[in-house]
């Protein structure tokens, strides 16, 4: 359990405001003098309660400031609208300032009430795969962790601040909230560093894979008229994602995952951000068609340098045998080098697939932090939890019982690990 205390000038604080839509400012210097000389002179803290008031800010942040994709402000503006507000999140975005008024950072966090606790994270939910600030390559992140108490204090009245998936660098910065207390390397992304050439990409990767993918390519070619589609025209983007929500949607039923677009909001998202656009970038939606049939679909995001592989889709039965998925993606990738692309990001997860494709890794963490009596016995029960789940997830004999009950086979910790990977790909790779 982690226990954190404000620094003591803290108590004349006040909270943030509960009045809609405001938008509030503080000199470091009179919000928290004992720390302000850690940070340069004129440094300042705003709070906004809205995307609304934040906008202009952030649209110039985001052209200074270091950041994923899913830091655009259309990324989180458009998630709020269809899922935050829906899921009881409250907005209150905080950034730093400096005396000229420039953005240093920039944190969209959130607070939600569940279960009568008052929770604090980054806004963007499951579909966000980095949680992180926007960041100025300026700002001198060594006294972060002194700031970041004053900062839940501003948020005013949260029990627990809950993040997940945030990335230790953020485009090669360090990113200052990996560190903080309670915070851990749970998982981690995938990537492949693009090459000047598509020959030079392939060389350095399996060759017999690219050679299965232009037999299957072949293949195709004798069934039907195939049409790759990497970045379809507006006034068919809407058909194309609805075909990969209801490819999305089998898979998930096939592996037993939750379905997220039988949920209201889900696929409100991603057609209503791919049809506005994302600032700083693009939404990319593509499909790989046989004759009329859409057979292999892709909704991603391109971000400064970085591609974002984020939603696959394939077609089942006959189709799978001909590896549509893969095809697609090689594709992509194509299409990427040749618009100059640094990075190809398959994003979280360990899907056999992406180890084929990627060369480096992404560390992410995650953690949490009590700001309140109950909020402390909270973390305190969900760490013993999760630490219970790893135990038994590691325990062979427990595992093999819980398997029998089932009425399934004892399988052995390779084969576990195994059946895992392979359900939770996404594609057929």
């Amino acid at each position: 359990m982690t226990l954190l205390t404000l620094p003591g000038r803290l108590s004349a604080i006040s909270t943030l405001s509960t009045m809609a839509h405001e938008v509030t400012r503080h000199l470091l210097s009179e919000l928290a003098p004992d720390i302000a000389g850690r940070f340069a002179a004129g440094t300042a803290v705003r709070v906004h309660t809205s995307f609304e008031h934040a906008e202009r800010r952030w649209r110039a942040a985001q052209m200074a400031c270091a950041a994923y994709g899913f830091q655009a402000y259309d990324w989180l503006a458009t998630w709020q609208r269809e899922l935050g507000a829906r899921q009881g999140w409250e907005v209150c975005i905080v950034e730093l300032s400096d005396t000229d008024d420039r953005t240093l950072m920039l944190l969209p966090l959130g607070r939600q009430r569940k279960n009568g606790i008052r929770f604090a994270g980054f806004l963007g939910g499951e579909i966000t795969d980095y949680h992180a600030p926007l960041l100025h390559p300026d700002f001198d992140t060594s006294a972060f962790a002194a700031l970041w108490p004053v900062i839940m204090r501003l948020l005013g009245g949260v029990d627990v601040f809950r993040a997940r998936r945030m990335p230790q660098h953020i485009e090669g910065i360090t990113n200052p909230l990996a560190a903080l207390p309670g915070m851990r390397h749970t998982e981690q992304a995938h990537a492949a560093t693009l090459t000047s050439t598509y020959a030079e990409f392939q060389k350095v990767r399996s060759a017999k894979m690219f050679a299965d993918t232009r037999r299957q390519l072949r293949r195709l070619n004798e069934l039907g008229t195939v049409k790759l589609l990497i970045d379809a025209p507006p006034e068919q983007r809407a058909a194309v994602i609805t075909g990969m929500a209801q490819q999305k949607a089998r898979r998930w039923h096939e592996t037993g995952s939750r379905d997220l677009f039988a949920e209201p909001g889900y696929l409100d998202f991603y057609q209503q951000l791919a049809a506005q656009g994302l600032s700083g970038g693009e939404i990319v939606v593509s499909a790989l068609y046989v004759d009329d049939k859409l057979v292999a679909t892709h909704w991603g995001m391109r971000y400064g340098s970085r591609f974002y592989w984020l939603m696959p889709g394939y077609q089942d039965g006959e189709w799978a045998r001909y590896s549509v998925g893969r095809i697609l993606l090689d594709a992509v990738v194509q299409y990427c080098i040749a618009e100059e692309l640094a990075v190809f990001d398959l994003t979280v997860g360990d899907e056999g697939y992406k180890m084929q494709w990627a060369d480096h890794m992404l560390p992410l963490y995650a953690g949490q932090q009590g700001y309140s009596l109950r909020g402390k016995i909270v973390v305190a029960l969900s760490d013993t939890y999760q630490q219970l789940r790893a135990w038994a997830r590691n325990n062979e004999r427990l595992r093999n019982l819980v398997r029998r009950l089932r009425g399934q086979r004892p399988g052995s910790a390779s084969n576990a690990a195994s059946n895992s990977t392979s359900n939770s790909t996404p594609n057929n790779q």
